[in-house]
């Protein structure tokens, strides 16, 4: 808590490498499960929830710490290992019950979808992060703080929970011996849960343990094959409009609603709740002619996107380790180039027409923020730290001259 890093950040690399594992596994069986739009989105979402994050999670680990130490009802022993049992069990309780909640309750699941949107199920779906999700998570584990859950092992539990909830996004592992499958949440049981088959929704919520999915009757085994999604495609690559599709449907069904007690029921009724009057305006695709959003990316503009998304990407674990000796202005300045780099990655991956001005407006943010950080944050002098912000400079524009993935376009 009082460290000087992040070492979070270092597990990055760890999910970037399984997921170009995953990825030559699935090459090697010719399985379709990554289309480079697809995954990209799937990347941007995350590393826009991370910088999101920077900021957020400064308020409520805060509150976290102040409901702990003014207002915990149970003090344990610290060395002990029932604050551990605690914390870990609690988190996993709780996680289910706030999963559960987010994909019955309007406003929360405008929050919980973007984790559904991939029409894909794979590694990079699990990075495939919500914007604003720490708001809503922040309600459901504030009990721990209450029942004297110190901040260190409540961030230790919750980091253990998130981390085992990687490595079911896949589809190259089947099922494991029976007891696993029992207990466990795994792959088979979370494809399940991403499946928008009929008789898929609203199952298994579980993150470690299945055991409440089986003590609560929302437990489904995987029988036929799930269609990966949401019931409406959001047909999009964008990491922004992910995190505010749905509230704009909300705001329409206000809008349709003949009384202010049905607008102002749309926030908190479940997702596929209508007005009385209104038919639905998004209506459910049918998958048996279905065919996935694919936006054709030509080759140089591919190398360009893929090679800005490393920079990004490098740079985002770059921040989040040493966010601890950053400003809270700083860390904002950082989040805004960031979630604008993979804004305009996105467009332009998708062809749209205000990227280009877009990225070439970042790539000067971009500039402009890091010899900013180096000099005020890294301790580097300003010559130094004008230096190193020319260098990428001069390299941005080097790549648009060489690449010029500007006039690239799509084959006919």
């Amino acid at each position: 808590m009082d460290g000087e890093y992040n070492w979070a950040a270092l597990a990055v690399p760890i999910f970037l490498g399984a997921t170009l594992l995953e990825a030559w596994i699935a090459r090697k069986r010719r399985q379709d499960l990554y289309a480079f739009g697809t995954a990209l989105s799937d990347l941007a979402c995350g590393t826009v929830f991370q910088a999101g994050e920077l900021v957020l999670k400064l308020g409520f680990v805060a509150a976290y710490v102040w409901l702990f130490e003014h207002a915990r009802l149970v003090t344990w022993d610290e060395s002990g290992p029932w604050p551990w049992v605690l914390g870990i069990v609690g988190v996993d309780f709780l996680f289910y019950w706030w999963h559960r909640v987010s994909h019955v309750v309007n406003v929360l699941w405008a929050v919980h979808g973007v984790h559904h949107q991939s029409e894909d199920y794979n590694l990079a779906v699990a990075l495939r992060q919500p914007l604003f999700e720490p708001v809503t998570w922040f309600v459901f584990y504030a009990p721990l703080a209450l029942l004297g859950v110190s901040p260190v092992v409540y961030l230790a539990a919750y980091g253990i929970n998130r981390f085992y909830q990687f490595w079911i996004h896949t589809q190259v592992v089947d099922k494991g011996p029976g007891w696993v499958e029992w207990l466990l949440n795994t792959p088979s049981h979370h494809r399940v849960h991403h499946g928008v088959n009929e008789q898929y929704l609203d199952k298994n919520y579980g993150a470690v343990l299945i055991v409440w999915d089986r003590l609560f009757g929302t437990f489904e085994p995987e029988v036929e094959t799930p269609v990966y999604g949401t019931t409406v495609p959001l047909r999009s690559y964008s990491p922004l409009w992910a995190n505010f599709v749905h509230i704009s449907r909300i705001i329409t069904l206000g809008r349709l609603a003949s009384t202010t007690r049905e607008r102002l029921w749309a926030w908190v009724a479940h997702p596929a709740w209508l007005p009385r009057g209104v038919t639905e305006p998004e209506p459910k695709v049918d998958r048996t002619a279905y065919e996935k959003y694919r936006p054709q990316v030509v080759p140089k503009l591919r190398a360009y996107l893929l090679a800005h998304f490393g920079l990004a990407g490098g740079a985002m674990g770059v921040v989040v380790f040493f966010e601890h000796s950053l400003t809270p202005l700083q860390l904002a300045g950082a989040g805004a180039v960031l979630i604008a780099t993979f804004a305009a990655i996105l467009g332009l991956a998708e062809g749209r027409g205000w990227a280009w001005p877009l990225e070439r407006a970042r790539l000067l943010g971009a500039v402009t923020v890091s010899s900013w950080l180096l000099s005020s944050a890294a301790g580097w002098s300003t010559a130094q730290a004008l230096g190193a912000g020319g260098v990428l400079g001069v390299t941005c524009i080097a790549a648009l001259l060489i690449l010029r993935p500007d006039r690239a376009r799509p084959k006919a």
